[in-house]
């Protein structure tokens, strides 16, 4: 029963325990239940969690806290705060047993009454002031896809942001929206973050060529993951040398098949940079001309970079210089 202590009776300070339990509002709970505080004490900690909320928000009369201690929870939540968002007696029970302060409890509304950042909250056996903080500060796709469930730390947290934004200005808030939907998908971390990486690289540019039956353009970023899948090789991690436009690859379909890397290079244009078999195996000799035939048939060049003749043109002018034979020039195109 609410205990009036009127203007002349002594007033008892909170105990220690109601000040660990009702924390910024042991004073007024001191006020309607003074010590031992026990209806207070004794209540469900949803209970208790609602009255401190709504000392915070609520002018209620002092008579209407002791009416909501033996009324079912949904219905001591409309007495108190008539005007609170659905799903905060659910979210009561979640809360833990402290008193959260006000600025928390003001936060927990807000969140609740944001049809999409309230979703998390609905199955959620755990609600922090922390969890809402990263609500609020998560785009919306974001909450909307679900990323929350991973609980991730505020610096993986900030660095998905990051990589959102990147998405969204380089392709349009459409695209950034289907990206995290995609990301919504995954159920730990590591699995995330390796599709993240993939997906902040831009698809690629037009291949600079149509190639035929022979020569196959890897002319997306699918296709290349697949084809390295298939050859055991890295790549997929080349994806973004492709993106940049200075990279172009094939796939070579004669004999037992290769991937085939051209460079844009500074003097020949489109230059041969690398070939190589399933698990990066060497071409033999044969498959080597046969390669080279094909690519300079496309207008590719196959020998020397520029770099290596600006390298010897270096070293020209010495009495001993011997220029390396085409082969050797290529040892680093075919060769480990």
């Amino acid at each position: 029963m609410y205990v009036w202590t009127g203007p002349h009776a002594p007033v008892q300070q909170p105990t220690p325990l109601l000040r660990h339990l009702a924390g910024e509002f042991a004073d007024q709970v001191n006020l309607l239940w003074p010590a031992p505080h026990t209806p207070f004490l004794t209540a469900p900690a949803a209970r208790r969690q609602l009255i401190c909320l709504a000392l915070g928000r609520s002018d209620m009369s002092p008579f209407a806290y002791d009416e909501v201690l033996d009324r079912p929870l949904k219905r001591a939540v409309r007495i108190l705060l008539p005007d609170a968002p659905d799903g905060l007696a659910r979210a009561l029970e979640h809360l833990g047993e402290v008193a959260w302060t006000f600025a928390d409890y003001s936060l927990l509304l807000d969140t609740l009454a944001d049809r999409v950042r309230s979703k998390p909250l609905r199955h959620a056996e755990l609600i922090r002031p922390i969890d809402l903080e990263q609500l609020a500060a998560i785009p919306r796709p974001l909450v909307r896809a679900g990323m929350v469930q991973l609980r991730l730390g505020p610096d993986q947290l900030a660095l998905l942001m990051e990589a959102h934004a990147i998405i969204a200005r380089r392709s349009g808030e459409e695209a950034a929206t289907a990206a995290a939907v995609a990301w919504g998908r995954f159920t730990n971390a590591q699995s995330l973050f390796k599709r993240v990486q993939e997906d902040i690289i831009a698809e690629l540019p037009p291949h600079p060529f149509k190639g035929d039956t022979t020569l196959r353009p890897l002319t997306t970023k699918a296709a290349m993951r697949e084809a390295g899948g298939r050859y055991r090789n890295c790549l997929g991690t080349r994806v973004s040398w492709a993106a940049s436009g200075d990279y172009a690859y094939f796939e070579w379909k004669t004999g037992p098949g290769a991937i085939v890397e051209l460079t844009l290079d500074a003097v020949y244009g489109w230059r041969l940079s690398e070939a190589k078999l399933t698990g990066n195996a060497t071409l033999s000799a044969g498959l080597r001309l046969l390669l080279a035939r094909d690519l300079e048939a496309l207008g590719i060049h196959v020998g020397r970079g520029h770099w290596q003749i600006r390298d010897a043109l270096r070293a020209a002018h010495k009495p001993d210089f011997k220029l390396e034979s085409i082969e050797e020039a290529l040892n680093n195109v075919f060769d480990d």
